[in-house]
């Protein structure tokens, strides 16, 4: 089976990795939003293409690889890439139901998880069995099993949590029947027992967030995450963070979500209960960088982050972005061992200047 791993990586050193298709690359890159682009030729070792790039002072490096012979470029489907610096993010909420592109495309949920930085991501869909097989396809994919009233068998989810996935999905308004239904205690049930996190949509009607309050009261040892926080009026989040506030196996995901709400909702809840995530890829493969914004037509995902980046400090940025999602769902992760420290200095001595 074809692994789908990430292209470009950007190891700790501030060395670029490529290993897609170009040869011999020239890294284009900017800072931040592509400021003040510039060019740098990589260079071959063992494991792909490097170039090394100054990273102090900045939060991401956007880039594209172009061939220095033929001109073509690998530019990540249209939507570029980006890598974030000293961070390691996690999108915390993702759907994943067909092959190809388009809506909830495979090829449209990688590109976007690509133009947003994300090295990690939690999927899901209604179908177990095909997200089954494109996490074990997929390094920085890892599945929650879907679940609903009366299927699947809680003996094939708990297969499937001894198997690697990382907790349940919840979709009351997708599915229909109300949130705090006494038909989902089996699921929860086994969710206690494997002490895995619950993910619930949470929007008006079945899934509002007075009936999610409930089931986490009636399971008090299982967490629960109010995936959109409330994907409706404000007055639904208000109510949604207060909720949380009260319950502390409450946790909230800001897909949907503008920065200054999201920054707001760590504000009130607290920096250790608020997740980054961003439903991709409904909006198919620049989900990230939907032009015009996707986000109440006012930002789109890599604005919104790089804004909560700007302002927030340092270490409340990173619960929010990764560290929070892999503590929650026990995610582990994995860091490219950068080359020896003679064989970098080898190569600068013979890399032209910036």
């Amino acid at each position: 089976m074809r692994r789908y791993d990430r292209p470009l990586r950007l190891l700790r050193d501030g060395q670029i990795r490529y290993t897609g298709p170009i040869s011999p690359p020239i890294l284009h890159f900017g800072y931040d939003g592509w400021s003040s682009p510039r060019d740098l030729p990589m260079e071959r070792d063992d494991a792909g293409w490097v170039a090394e790039v100054p990273t102090s002072g900045r939060h991401v490096v956007d880039c594209v690889v172009r061939s220095a012979r033929s001109g073509s470029c690998d530019n990540n489907d249209g939507a570029d890439y980006r890598l974030w610096i000293g961070l390691d993010p996690v999108d915390a909420h993702t759907h994943v139901r067909a092959p190809g592109g388009g809506t909830l495309g495979f090829d449209s949920l990688r590109t976007a998880a690509f133009a947003g930085g994300m090295t990690h991501a939690l999927v899901s869909w209604t179908d177990n069995d095909f997200v089954e097989i494109a996490a074990e396809a997929t390094p920085w994919l890892t599945q929650l099993v879907w679940v609903r009233p009366g299927g699947p068998d809680p003996d094939d989810v708990r297969r499937r949590l001894a198997a690697g996935c990382a907790g349940l999905k919840l979709h009351p308004a997708y599915d229909g029947y109300p949130a705090d239904v006494p038909g989902l205690d089996p699921y929860l049930r086994v969710a206690q027992e494997a002490r895995v996190p619950v993910t619930v949509h949470s929007a008006p009607g079945p899934a509002d967030p007075d009936l999610i309050r409930r089931l986490a009261e009636r399971f008090p040892a299982v967490r629960f995450v109010l995936y959109h926080t409330y994907l409706g009026p404000p007055e639904g989040r208000r109510r949604a963070a207060r909720h949380a506030v009260a319950l502390p196996n409450l946790y909230l995901e800001t897909s949907w979500c503008r920065s200054a709400e999201a920054e707001r909702l760590i504000d009130e809840v607290g920096p250790d209960r608020v997740l980054f995530g961003s439903d991709a890829a409904t909006d198919g493969p620049d989900h990230y960088v939907r032009r015009p914004p996707n986000i109440e037509m006012t930002e789109n995902y890599n604005t919104g982050l790089l804004r909560l980046a700007q302002r927030l400090a340092p270490p409340v940025f990173r619960a929010f972005a990764e560290a929070n999602a892999r503590k929650l769902f026990g995610l582990t992760r994995v860091t490219p061992v950068a080359r020896p420290a003679a064989v970098r200095r080898a190569r600068r001595r013979r890399r032209p200047s910036l």
